[in-house]
């Protein structure tokens, strides 16, 4: 089994939605927690797949992104103010958005390395 610093990703081709539907059901009863990443219909021909590699976002700075999140920090009318994502993380401001920003610069550096690798490709 795979700890919180070595997180698994895996990738499932199912035939259709009821199946996709069913695969969801029986991981949500797992007790470990498991996050789905993306959901890809290649059929689609305006679908472009992207895989990023974001592992190296630690747990808190994905707290601290879920919160944000949540509280409508990157919604187009955003909410949730720093001072809120603070308070809901029980940390200072400060660490808040230090949370925020190292995990937000981690993870536009994934997509832009792979969208470079994709590019070149």
């Amino acid at each position: 089994m795979a700890d919180s610093d070595h997180p698994l990703f895996v990738t499932l081709k199912v035939e259709d939605r009821s199946a996709l539907q069913h695969v969801v059901r029986q991981y949500s009863r797992l007790e470990s927690e498991v996050k789905m990443i993306s959901i890809v219909d290649p059929s689609r021909e305006d679908v472009n797949c992207l895989s990023i590699d974001v592992s190296d976002v630690t747990e808190k700075q994905w707290e601290a992104l879920e919160v944000a999140h949540e509280l409508g920090h990157y919604s187009t009318q955003r909410g949730g103010n720093l001072s809120d994502i603070a308070d809901a993380l029980g940390i200072s401001k400060s660490a808040a958005s230090q949370r925020l920003r190292a995990a937000e610069s981690k993870i536009v550096s994934a997509i832009l390395g792979a969208t470079q690798i994709t590019e070149t490709v």
